[in-house]
């Protein structure tokens, strides 16, 4: 090679050298100039907040109906799925045995009344005598006292008829009476009583043998058969259940974190895998005034919350699981941005950081409303629809900083 071609080569490289570093240094300052950010966009939307529960569906009145008594069923009059009354007869128990104890009972407190009788009678003639003999002991005591007073009786006299009316008054007051009336012993008015009471309970005993509805609703369990005791259902459960499924119910239970965001008359919507797609309408009707642990593991308390179904649909029944969204609060055509785009200054104060048209950091305080799982209510003079706002902002993040944002 010439020493001309090696100059002309030379000088080729310094070209392409020095246009690569033109290049490079080209290249680095077209980089954005400042840190790096996510951003996002305020939106106006409406925002509803909610809380969602899983329960089963009940009726809104339910009663179980059972018996003590080792009394066998004779009859079952209702089946499931009938509908009865208040008050309706659902089954009898054979009350041959009590009906004899109550024949027994009866016979018995005659006999003891008759009795009962004839002790005051015979009574009130002791009475009668005792009367008798305390008038003439005090007429005598008061002779025998005028006539010491002239001298034509002893003091002695005067002793002997005192204690003969003393005597007379204290075989009077041995004998049961009431101003000379002959009255019952505390003892005889109590056999008397003790007798009346067995034949109450025994006559209620017979009233239970006719086991009847507390409610009116719907049967949707029969735990019972001809010839079983009413005392031992299968697997110790209810005779019957009643239900009104007129109206039906949710029982959710809310959690204690929770129980402070619900009220009497929040709207709520129902879903259940056998509405499919659709939905029905129910309200917060009431809020059980005590809590309950959430189980036997947890310390966690939660509070029942019943929910009544307002709107009709034939697809629901009692006992099917559903859903309850209750609709907490909402906000209309409100500017709404991630929850990830507030922070919290130094003095406590809520705002959010937005992106100037100049690339840089502008802190603006806000207030914040309604508040979902992902979005909150935002409210601020200086913020606008559209305005760019930056995700997660880092608490070395100040005002006026430069950013290069990434839309989020």
């Amino acid at each position: 090679m010439t020493k001309k071609k090696k100059i002309i080569l030379a000088a080729v490289a310094v070209v392409l050298i020095a246009g690569g570093l033109k290049v490079a240094l080209g290249s680095r300052q077209a980089e954005p100039a400042g840190t790096p950010v996510t951003t996002g966009t305020v939106v106006r939307q409406d925002l509803e907040e909610v809380l969602k529960q899983k329960a089963t569906l009940e009726g809104t009145e339910s009663a179980e109906v059972a018996s003590k008594l080792h009394y066998e069923v004779k009859q079952v009059l209702v089946k499931e799925g009938d509908k009865v009354t208040k008050g309706q007869l659902l089954a009898v128990l054979d009350s041959g045995d009590i009906q004899d104890q109550i024949a027994q009972t009866k016979g018995d407190i005659q006999l003891l009344e008759y009795q009962q009788q004839e002790t005051l009678t015979e009574r009130q003639r002791q009475i009668d005598n005792a009367i008798m003999e305390k008038e003439n002991a005090a007429k005598d005591y008061k002779d025998k006292q005028d006539l010491f007073a002239i001298g034509a009786a002893s003091q002695a006299d005067v002793d002997a008829a005192k204690d003969a009316l003393d005597k007379a008054q204290r075989a009077l007051d041995n004998i049961p009476n009431e101003n000379g009336k002959a009255v019952l012993t505390a003892s005889e008015k109590q056999t008397k009583a003790n007798a009346q009471q067995k034949a109450s309970i025994q006559s209620s005993t017979l009233s239970d043998c006719q086991i009847r509805s507390a409610i009116s609703g719907t049967v949707t369990r029969v735990n019972t058969t001809v010839g079983r005791f009413a005392d031992e259902t299968e697997n110790n459960k209810p005779m019957f259940v009643i239900e009104n499924l007129e109206n039906l119910q949710m029982k959710v239970l809310v959690s204690e974190n929770d129980i402070d965001r619900i009220q009497v008359g929040q709207e709520v919507e129902i879903s259940a895998d056998v509405l499919g797609k659709e939905t029905v309408d129910g309200v917060v009707e009431r809020i059980s005034p005590t809590g309950e642990a959430k189980s036997s593991t947890s310390s966690e308390r939660v509070i029942p919350v019943y929910i009544k179904v307002k709107e009709e649909n034939e697809k629901l029944i009692a006992g099917i699981n559903a859903s309850a969204t209750i609709k907490i609060a909402s906000a209309k055509n409100a500017l709404v941005v991630p929850l990830e785009a507030l922070a919290e200054l130094e003095d406590g104060t809520t705002a959010v950081y937005t992106v100037t048209d100049a690339g840089t950091v502008h802190i603006v305080p806000v207030t914040t409303g309604l508040e979902t799982d992902l979005q909150v209510e935002i409210k601020s003079d200086e913020i606008k629809e559209g305005q760019k706002i930056i995700l997660n902002p880092g608490a070395a993040m100040t005002e006026g900083m430069a950013v290069a944002e990434q839309q989020g």
